[in-house]
């Protein structure tokens, strides 16, 4: 009977294996006590506030204000940015990259990097505008300082820095921020941000809802394909507690 009928996981089995693997590693590797104690992070004044402008002065109130919510203490982060974006010049021409006249662009967000003078994250220019993707990159960039910076980890992971990041509440910036649109003076253009896929995503902040416990309430948050998974999630793991 149709009612009888089992929920399903928005993930396949073999993603689920892996994730959960990740997922259990970080909680031993944080603590149990740390790990439970995390709280989500929500776009609200209650975690960030401040009235955003579109200044670059926005990321430095984020960055300090992520790394207290990530818990990072006593590293000294220097920001830095710099521009994908086409550029247009007084004739009307159009200049783009080489990787874009190729048919293989893809704009980095942000980026993490340890110097000889010391840790530099570096953010896309066009994020300033948006303060949901900003924090979602300065959070995924942090959570780099967390696995490699604390040497946690010997070499890059992009998927677990991305599961670190959401382990730290911000599941909801990174998931909304996962694919979007954005109006340009010469048409329509998509971006992409981050490495995981909407449903794995969904999947994490559902697992990590069900761990600690939580009362948030996502559902005023997320975007709509996010919420179906997040939901969908939710479904599947108190089903099968």
């Amino acid at each position: 009977m149709f009612w009888n009928k089992k929920k399903k996981l928005p993930i396949t089995e073999e993603d689920k294996i892996w994730v959960d693997e990740d997922l259990n590693w970080l909680k031993t590797e944080f603590g149990q006590e740390h790990f439970m104690g995390i709280r989500t992070v929500t776009p609200t004044k209650d975690f960030y506030k401040r009235t955003f402008d579109g200044t670059e002065k926005d990321a430095e109130f984020i960055l300090e204000r992520t790394m207290g919510l990530m818990n990072i203490q006593n590293v000294n982060i220097k920001l830095d940015f710099f521009s994908d974006s086409p550029i247009e010049m007084a004739d009307g021409t159009i200049l783009t990259t080489s990787a874009d006249l190729n048919g293989s662009w893809k704009s980095a967000s942000g980026t993490y990097e340890q110097t000889e003078n010391g840790t530099v994250i570096s953010i896309e220019q066009g994020q300033l505008k948006n303060p949901i993707s900003l924090i979602a990159t300065i959070s995924h960039e942090l959570a780099h300082q967390i696995l490699l910076g604390e040497n946690r980890i010997e070499e890059n992971d992009e998927f677990l820095t991305d599961f670190t990041a959401i382990v730290y509440g911000f599941g909801i910036f990174i998931g909304n921020s996962r694919f979007q649109f954005s109006s340009q003076g010469f048409g329509w253009q998509s971006s992409s941000q981050g490495y995981l896929p909407e449903q794995i995503i969904a999947y994490v902040m559902a697992w990590l809802s069900k761990e600690r416990n939580e009362k948030t309430d996502y559902s005023q948050y997320l975007n709509k394909s996010m919420k179906k998974y997040f939901d969908k999630s939710i479904d599947w793991l108190t089903e099968n507690e």
